[in-house]
């Protein structure tokens, strides 16, 4: 953990704007059998964040789901991967940078850092790397 002068406010709906190699991403996490189509262009996804320090609650919303999952940074706790699987989570700040390592059949590893007025979530899985590039909706 950080200390307080350190945490980044992540709270807000965040827009995507766009995507960088998420389809070898998917294929690499979800598995070839799980990708039968590109990327829907015009798919919505939000993330929708509330933050306490480092209790976090995250919402990420798209065309056809919602996947929720609350945490308290440092700790561990159980959720279901995009493939409905479970897997064990952690996370922990690295600097000012949030990072969420999933674990189960394969290893997730998401990195949320802001940049300005964008919010970027790196997702690695196996060789595979993908960037979302997110704007924070206005209120």
């Amino acid at each position: 953990m950080v200390d307080g002068s350190e945490i980044v406010d992540f709270n807000g709906r965040w827009v995507l704007e766009r995507t960088e190699h998420l389809e070898e991403y998917m294929k690499q996490s979800l598995g070839t059998d799980h990708v039968k189509h590109k990327f829907p262009k015009d798919m919505t996804v939000i993330n929708d964040i509330q933050q306490d320090g480092n209790n976090f609650r995250i919402r990420i919303i798209t065309n056809s789901r919602v996947n929720e999952c609350s945490f308290n940074v440092g700790d561990q706790w159980q959720e279901q991967d995009t493939t409905g699987d479970t897997c064990i989570a952690t996370s922990k700040w690295l600097g000012k940078k949030l990072v969420v390592i999933a674990e189960g059949k394969k290893t997730v590893t998401v990195t949320r850092e802001l940049r300005g007025d964008h919010m970027i979530t790196t997702m690695k899985c196996k060789n595979a790397t993908s960037r979302c590039i997110f704007s924070r909706e206005k209120s």
